[in-house]
Order: C-alpha cells, then structure tokens, then sequence
C-alpha cells in the first residue's frame, strides 16, 4: 500500500505531484519502468516493480488507497552514480512507503559500489547525528535542539555497498509483503529513512518541512596507484582524491569492457579480472611512467596562506554512468589542467599541468605550412575576469563561489569586464583559482597559430610544450616555447596539424599571500529559535453571570511580536481529557489574558497554556496550575465597558460596568505610572456596586503631561478578587 496523505504538507523533491480536489489528499504512486543496465542483486527487481509514493499522514494511520485517491505515472530507472573523492550525494527512490504502524518509510539508492566511509548525514538542509555514533548501519538519531525529529521519531540507516548488501529489519518489518530479507542492494549503497507517526499538533515541530528528503556524504570509490605492483587488484585499492588516480580507476572499472555473463554467473569476477587485466596491459602499462609522473603532480605540495600545504590538484566529481566516457575523463582531467595522448603502441600517456622543459623541436624543416597571429586576442575572445567555484565543506558540500581570478590590467585596458566562469568538482578554492590563472594566461596569450608538418613533425604527438621556430625569407616570426593546445593527423602530409599558443614557462608561480583569495564566506544559517515553555503568572475561577458555571481567567507573560497564537486548554483533575481553546485575537504585549469557556462549579480544574507562531510550530506547554470553583471562594466576572479619559486637567476619568455575577459586591481601582500591575497603587477604596450598573470615578490632582494606567478589580461578598482588567492608559491633560 503506498503513502497518501490526508491533509495536505509540503512536498520535497516530489517529482510527481497530484492534488485529488475532491478529498483534498495528495497522493503519488510511482513506477519504474526498467531501461539500460540493471543492478545486480535482488534491488535490481526492486527498482522494477511497482513503488507507491506520497506524503505520510504522520498524525495518523493512512487510509486505503483508492482509485479516487490515488493514481500512478511511470518514470524510468534512475541513472546509477558514482563518485570519487568527498562529496555528498541525494538519491534515487526505491521505496516510498507508509507502514502499517503509520511510519514514513524512504529508501534510496544513492552510489554504484562500495564507498570508503560515511562523513555526514543529512535530512533535508539538517545534518543529523546518529544516538549510536557512526555505527553501520546506523539507527536512531539526535534530535535538533528546535524539537526537530526529536522523542525518537526519525531512524536514519546507511549501507556501504558491501556484496552480499546489508538488510534492514526495521524496515522489512514495517513493510511485510513490500520489502524484505532479500532486499539487500549489492555493490549499491542505500539510505533508508524512517519517521514515526507523530499527533496532528507535533507535527511542525517534528517535521517542520514535512518528510524530508535523505543525503550522504562519504568518501567514495577507492583507486588504484600507479606505482602497485599490480593496480588491476582492488582489493590494494584505496581512497584517494588524486585526479590521475581516479582517472586510472575510471578507465580500469567503468571504461574496461565487462563480461556479456550475468553478474550472478560463479564465473563473471575472473573474467571480469581478466578484461580488466588485459584492457590494462594493452591501454596503461607502456605508458604507466606519465601516469606515475603525473599522479606525483597531482600529489606535490603548494603552500597555503594560512599556513601549510595543500595537494597540487584534488577532485571531488560524481558522475552519472550513463555520461559518456570521454566527457567523465575530461572532466577529472579539467581538475588538474591534465591531457591524454595516444601513443603509437595505442596506450594512453597522460599528463597533469605543470610546465616542463620541451623535449620536441620543430623548425623551418619540418613545417609544410603555418598560420601565425602576434597581435593578441580581441574582446570576442579575450578573457579578463573568471568566477571561481569549488565544492565546500564548510557549505555542506554545495558548489560556491570564492574570489574571482582577475586580470586588473587588462580590465583597466579595454574598459569592459570580459568574464567567463569555471565551475569545478573540487574541494579546494586555492586550486581553482590556480587553475583559472593558467586559463586566462591561455586565453591571452599574445603569440599563437597553426602549424601544418611533414612526418618528422609526428613527433610532436603526446607532447603539451614544444620548442618551436617559425621563419620564412629571413624573418623569424615565433622563436620560443609554445603549447600546443589541439593536434590531429594530417593524411595529405603524413604529418600532424596542431594549434598553438606562446606558453608562459613562470606559469606555476604562486604566491598563496597574494593569489590564493579568499573563500566563501561562512555565516550562520538561520536557525528557527527553540519555543520556551509560556509562564502563567496567575489564574483565578470566576463566577459566570448567571451563577450556575464558573471560567478560569490566567494570565500569561506575553510575547512582543504579532505572530503568537494562544491555546489554553482545562480538564478537572480527575479526567484524562483536555478541553482546548484557542485565541488568535490577542494583542501583542508583556502579559496575555486568556478567559477559558464555562467550567463547572465547586471542582478542582487543571489548566495550562501554550503559544504557536507563523511558521506553524507549537511551544510546550505550560507548567500545570490547579484552580478551585468551589462558589464559596469564586471571583466575581470582570467589569466590562471600561473606558479611561482626561476630560479635565489634572483629572483622569474611569468609566465601567459591574458585573453580573450574583456574588459581586464591589470594585477596586488601581493607578501607577507604567503598565506593572504589579506595582500598581489602589486609588481609593472598595467601590460598591449593582449588577450591570454603570459606574464613573474621576482620579483628580494628577500632574499635566504624565502618563497613567489603570486597572480594576472586582470583589464578591466573601472578598475574593478577580484577576485585574487593565483599563488602558492616559496622558493628563
């Protein structure tokens, strides 16, 4: 049975969402519908099968779905994922799900393969902690110190990706006949959430943004060292966030062909091994020095302006494994400025950035023709500002921006601000602005061209720098070290064509003290402020007008802001049941007057109070007070009517209406210069009264120009007071 919801919540990360206008419930069912490659394992026929979805009804077990309250659409299976380095990654639904007992139950599928470590987990925006610490399969977590998922209502489980994978009985038990014991996810990492059922009333505090949305983040895949004895064993493999290793372990685990067998075949990992083996020898192995010298390029050290190192080059990048290979490769090469080359054995040289003395030399005599600009870039392609992103930590793992790499002098030169940004998988914002100062030196570089060879210039091939000698008729147009930023064959020629730029060999300078920038800038996230628990000052049994039921007046410290609603609710001591009210029409200020509906006589009436505001949340309540309605100890009802004005000056006048309780007997009235009831002065004696009479006292020989407040208090027969009624405030004339 799938998860409906009967009343409407907020929805996160809801790809379908459909309002049945008659019931007023939204509901979602899902399923997936298999396409490409299937996972392995019993979640492969998971993801296949028919997964119901919506927005628990927390408050309470969901009804059936019916035909009127629910509908189902048909998506494709999720894209698997994988990811190196540190990172955090959402997931796929493969369970969306309310059990019988009301919980809300997620699962996802978050990675393809096993992972190193978890690092943080997160529900929504929150990061979350586990009560267990970080024990696999994790559990119960801490409650957030505004009441969020708190009383022990939100369970938060991981697997690692293990093979066999790990099952979850807290989930399959919830779920009998949905999920079960064979449901176990191998070689994918999982995320289960599970949200207990909470009352209507707990449920913004518990889960101010409804069923939020899981995330993880981890070190993920481990990679294989260029330098091991034997890179193919994965079980010497380990974490890394080394580009030029991740690269190796993609080309070796992603790119290398796989067994046509099913994975369940006994026999599908030693042929895997294999092809792996064989795709190593004939791909890296006669090129595995470049992989080796710029895997200790990635690794070399750079100095931080706080103080340190930091690696040269580090990736963080995720990929979907449907991206195509050479866009992945191209991406991890991006991270450390790195190239490929294919060599004439057919193996693959690659080399990260980091300028080195050219070896290759090509001149007059292996030039068939050339194409040679000296004098700069124009404004279409020239380049004086690029925004820097990376991926930050201190962010949660969100991509942010720190200080863009600026070209001042070319900025103040042409006038005009010639931006373009670049927008990378790494953690580390010191190493994308290294890399945007070698993009925008490339950009600018005065000198470049095209250059056409015979087959001597083939040696150019798997070459980044290269010295390079233009000259025709005695005029020697380029003469230095240039880069070649693009080669291809030339069949006409035997030769190669490549394209080229004027290289800086200064170009890995750095001055961390003046070049590194700074970070995003980390603040405080707005957190929602905890709700105190609301203090009653007082509360006392009035006599109801006509005599026969009593109402409780209480009198709580206020709050000065417009959003509070009030609730009071009262029970006799003896029952189980409360009686609530809710009053959304009091005025912001230091105290708050709450009136309960009528209550019987000669009882004792427990009552407590509480609070909520805009954003839907609930304080606790109140500390209980108890109240006797015995009548022979009951207050009066209040005055009503009452009005204060300074007709006169040096004269304040009260006007007001006695009650009709049938045990009044007079009215007090009381003055003072600020609005304390507290510190409040009687002004003159006990005023007797009628029922229902209307009464007028003037307060005389009062300073012009002060403020004074007043409060009245009525009095039965047997001399029991009322709660004061504040009759406002009134400058003196």
């Amino acid at each position: 049975m799938g998860r409906t919801l009967g009343r409407i919540i907020g929805v996160v990360t809801a790809p379908i969402t459909l309002i049945d206008r008659d019931l007023g419930n939204l509901v979602r069912t899902v399923t997936f519908t298999a396409i490409g490659n299937s996972l392995g394992g019993p979640l492969g026929a998971a993801l296949g099968a028919t997964l119901a979805g919506g927005i628990a009804a927390l408050d309470r077990p969901p009804p059936a779905p019916t035909p009127a309250s629910s509908t189902s659409v048909k998506t494709s299976r999720p894209e698997r994922v994988g990811g190196y380095g540190e990172s955090r990654l959402y997931g796929a639904y493969i369970l969306y799900e309310t059990g019988s007992n009301g919980a809300a139950i997620d699962g996802y599928a978050v990675h393809d393969g096993p992972m190193t470590a978890p690092v943080a987990f997160y529900l929504g925006d929150d990061k979350v902690t586990h009560k267990s610490g970080v024990t696999y399969p994790g559990g119960l977590i801490n409650g957030l110190s505004d009441g969020r998922y708190g009383d022990d209502t939100t369970r938060f489980y991981w697997t690692d990706g293990r093979t066999p994978g790990t099952t979850i009985p807290v989930i399959y038990n919830d779920l009998p006949g949905v999920w079960g014991i064979g449901h176990r996810g191998d070689n994918v990492c999982l995320l289960y959430t599970r949200f207990a059922s909470v009352k209507s009333k707990n449920f913004l505090e518990r889960y101010p943004s409804g069923v939020p949305t899981a995330s993880i983040a981890a070190r993920w895949q481990k990679c294989p060292d260029p330098y091991a004895s034997d890179p193919c064993d994965d079980s010497a493999w380990t974490w890394t966030e080394n580009p030029i290793r991740q690269l190796m372990h993609y080309m070796l685990y992603r790119e290398a062909p796989k067994p046509t067998i099913p994975v369940s075949d006994p026999s599908y990992a030693a042929q895997a091994m294999a092809l792996r083996v064989a795709f190593y020898n004939r791909k890296i192995l006669p090129s595995i020095a470049t992989w080796r010298v710029a895997s200790d390029v990635c690794n070399e050290s750079v100095p931080l302006k706080a103080g340190g190192t930091e690696p040269r080059y580090r990736s963080c990048l995720s990929h979907t494994l449907t991206t195509a290979h050479g866009e992945v490769k191209a991406g991890l090469l991006q991270l450390c400025d790195g190239w490929m080359a294919t060599q004439f054995d057919g193996s693959v040289a690659v080399y990260a950035g980091k300028f080195y003395a050219p070896t290759v030399s090509i001149g007059p005599a292996d030039t068939i023709a050339y194409d040679w600009q000296g004098v700069g870039v124009d404004d279409d392609s020239a380049v004086n500002e690029i925004v820097c992103s990376y991926v930050s930590k201190d962010h949660e793992y969100n991509s942010v921006e720190c200080d863009a790499w600026r070209d001042e002098d070319g900025i103040a030169e042409r006038g005009s601000l010639l931006s373009e940004n670049l927008d990378l998988q790494t953690p580390s914002w010191g190493q994308v602005r290294r890399l945007a100062k070698r993009k925008i030196a490339r950009a600018n570089a005065l000198y470049r061209g095209t250059v056409t060879t015979n087959v001597a210039g083939r040696s150019v091939r798997g070459q980044r720098y290269i010295n390079l000698l233009i000259r025709e008729a005695g005029t020697t147009f380029f003469n230095g070290v240039a880069e070649i930023t693009s080669i291809t064959r030339n069949t006409a020629t035997g030769g190669v064509t490549f394209t080229w730029i004027a290289a800086d060999p200064n170009i890995d300078a750095w001055n961390a003290a003046t070049e590194e920038g700074e970070p995003a800038a980390v603040g405080d996230r707005v957190a929602l402020a905890p709700l105190n628990t609301p203090t009653i000052t007082s509360a006392v049994a009035e006599l109801s007008d006509g005599g026969a039921n009593a109402r409780v007046r209480i009198t709580v410290d206020g709050f000065a802001r417009d959003d509070i609603t009030w609730y009071a609710r009262w029970r006799v001591t003896t029952d189980t049941t409360w009686n609530e009210q809710e009053y959304s029409d009091i005025d912001p200020g230091a105290s708050a007057v709450l009136l309960t509906n009528l209550v019987p006589t000669d009882l004792a009436i427990d009552v407590e109070v509480a609070y909520g505001v805009g954003d839907g949340r609930i304080s606790p309540w109140s500390a209980l007070w108890t109240v006797s309605t015995s009548t022979s100890g009951l207050a009066p009802g209040p005055v009503t009517d009452d009005t204060v004005t300074s007709p006169v000056a040096g004269q304040a006048s009260i006007a007001w209406r006695d009650p009709t309780s049938s045990n009044y007997s007079a009215t007090r009235l009381y003055r003072n210069t600020t609005n304390s009831f507290g510190t409040a002065s009687q002004v003159n004696g006990d005023m007797l009264g009628s029922l229902g009479a209307t009464q007028v006292y003037d307060d005389t020989g009062l300073a012009t120009g002060s403020t004074q407040h007043y409060w009245l208090v009525t009095v039965s027969q047997s001399g029991v007071a009322s709660s004061p009624t504040y009759v406002g405030s009134v400058v003196i004339t």
